[in-house]
């Protein structure tokens, strides 16, 4: 609310001016007018030039008295209680003895006041027993001014003091958002909107054009319906009641649009500037494609424990245990590398052939088993089981593997595919069979066994 002082200016000389002293001892100046007795009474009170100041609508307040008519011994007919209120605009201060002119046409009728309480006497003092407060609005104003004017047709009245005043809603930040200072509208139930500019290291949360941030002062000069907001940039957090984004400290990040705070770096990480999105991951430690920017940065992990084998005929059972340390991962698998090796030293290992098999397969393994087939007999092989995770190809690093060495020793031939009968007479056969497939050595004799077909057995 804005308020301001006026000067007033009479018409006749038949209202005086009296100056009291309260028990404040502050001098209070009223305009006074008693001219009952006589008949046809239009006296005439003017303030000097208001500037409008930018308001769309003014607010008056009034304090008076009126003596009751009833009170006075020798009343006319035209005693009244009430006096008129008036308003005119103008560009400039052209305000004389004649201009405006004294009477309803140039002048705005505002209300006519009427006094909620009127007094018979005085305390001796020469104080107002009962004083009446209005407040009476008017607008729309589209001139860069105004003046006011009370109209007295015959009453017995005190006008002791006039306020002007008009409403307007103080520059704000709301929602992340500045609003300038708004004039309420030319209409008690106006309601004036007020784009807003998001503040520094804000931006709006929609996306309807650079206005759609907003608010709306209303007649009383109160912000209110507010349509959209803003919100801190990623890197920034809300501080002062969402009146301000502060940048993320060194060591903290915020990775998203919006009212979260800023977060600590996650494990492995660092941000070293203040207003950080994400933090970056330490020497040796990484995020998968997969992972969030607000992941923890994680590493490669160790070499399989406990590595240990088991020779089945021309199979071998690996088994091992996981590594001590996984990365910082839960996604670890494993790789199985075989190689054949010379006897001795005498020559670099190569990787087997195809004909090797793996149960269940020799890469991405996800148990810590794995079933090797079809290996040769009296050969020196050697197994690499690799664990890699979702960073290993992230690394400069080699994935970290456990090493076993393998020899298998000289198996039992494989069974004998099939067998022919060649010739057969009454109390001999004769019969022949191929080699087996895997003879595993030199083959020195053939065990044939034979039953009674009466027997069963």
């Amino acid at each position: 609310m804005f308020s301001v002082t006026t000067v007033l200016t009479s018409k006749r000389r038949k209202g005086k001016k009296t100056k009291t002293c309260p028990e404040f001892l502050r001098l209070i100046r009223t305009f006074q007018v008693c001219n009952v007795a006589e008949p046809g009474q239009n006296n005439w009170l003017r303030t000097h030039f208001i500037e409008r100041r930018g308001a769309h609508r003014v607010h008056v307040r009034l304090r008076f008295s009126v003596r009751d008519c009833a009170s006075m011994r020798t009343v006319a007919s035209s005693c009244k209680e009430t006096f008129t209120l008036y308003y005119h605009q103008s560009e400039t201060d052209i305000a004389s003895q004649d201009m405006p002119e004294w009477r309803e046409g140039p002048w705005t009728k505002v209300d006519t006041i009427a006094a909620d309480e009127s007094f018979s006497q005085v305390d001796s003092t020469g104080k107002v027993v009962k004083m009446n407060v209005k407040v009476r609005s008017f607008g729309p104003l589209t001139k860069h001014g105004f003046y006011l004017a009370f109209q007295d047709s015959g009453a017995c009245m005190s006008l002791v003091a006039v306020q002007v005043f008009f409403y307007k809603c103080p520059a704000v930040v709301k929602g992340f958002a500045s609003f300038p200072e708004t004039f309420a509208g030319g209409e008690r139930t106006s309601l004036v909107e007020s784009p807003g500019t998001c503040v520094p290291n804000a931006e709006e949360t929609s996306t309807t054009g650079s206005s759609s941030v907003r608010l709306h002062c209303n007649g009383e000069g109160e912000w209110m319906v507010a349509i959209g907001r803003c919100t801190c940039k990623a890197g920034y957090q809300p501080v002062d009641d969402e009146r301000a984004c502060q940048a993320c400290t060194p060591g903290s990040f915020k990775v998203s649009v919006g009212d979260d705070p800023c977060h600590p770096c996650p494990a492995h990480s660092h941000a070293p500037l203040p207003g950080s999105q994400e933090c970056v991951c330490q020497n040796r430690y990484y995020r998968s494609a997969s992972d969030n920017s607000d992941a923890p940065c994680t590493g490669i992990p160790s070499a399989p424990r406990d590595l240990s084998y088991e020779i089945v005929g021309s199979n071998v059972l690996l088994t091992w245990r996981l590594p001590k340390d996984l990365g910082g991962r839960k996604d670890v698998f494993f790789n199985v590398i075989c190689k054949v090796c010379p006897a001795g030293s005498s020559g670099p290992c190569v990787r087997c052939g195809d004909s090797v098999q793996f149960e269940p397969r020799q890469v991405g393994l996800t148990e810590s088993r794995v079933q090797v087939s079809n290996l040769l007999a009296r050969v020196h092989y050697t197994f690499e089981i690799q664990a890699v995770n979702l960073v290993t190809e992230l690394s400069s690093e080699a994935p970290h593997f456990a090493t076993i060495n393998v020899s298998t020793s000289q198996s039992v031939p494989s069974a004998v595919p099939m067998m022919h009968q060649v010739s057969r007479t009454t109390n001999s056969i004769t019969l022949s069979w191929p080699q087996p497939d895997q003879p595993n050595g030199i083959i020195l004799d053939y065990q044939l066994r034979y039953f009674d077909k009466v027997s069963k057995k």
